[in-house]
């Protein structure tokens, strides 16, 4: 079992660190574009700044579901691949769809207070 976990793990944890490298750049670009817009001319730099979309929590969702899918596949891999004895997937499956869940409750939770933003059409 532990040979199934751990590459899944770390292919988690490398996908998670390029999705947030990823994250970094595009807001360092964002950055220097408003930064190179408030010096050349205030006035447009504020109708950028209003375009901006806010920060996407769907990257959180997307972590709790996987970690809720990887427990159902890890639970079921052991009790099909073993029948008798899988007390070893039992517990990294319970505790992957605990974590899952928790990130499914906590970004239902910050979606369901944070006001609706509404998107107006410029054109």
């Amino acid at each position: 079992m532990v040979e199934i976990v751990v590459p899944l793990g770390a292919l988690a944890f490398l996908s998670l660190m390029f999705t947030q490298v990823c994250r970094l750049i595009s807001q360092a670009i964002l950055n220097r574009t408003v930064r190179k817009a408030l010096d050349a001319d205030p006035a447009s730099a504020r109708l950028l700044i209003e375009r901006l979309e806010p920060r996407s929590r769907t990257s959180a969702g997307l972590i709790g579901w996987v970690m809720v899918v990887a427990g159902v596949a890890i639970g079921a891999i052991g009790a099909i691949e073993n029948p008798q004895d899988h007390n070893d997937s039992v517990p990294i499956a319970v505790l992957s769809l605990t974590v899952g869940l928790s990130i499914l409750l906590y970004a239902w939770w910050v979606g369901r207070s944070t006001p609706a933003i509404e998107q107006t059409d410029a054109a």
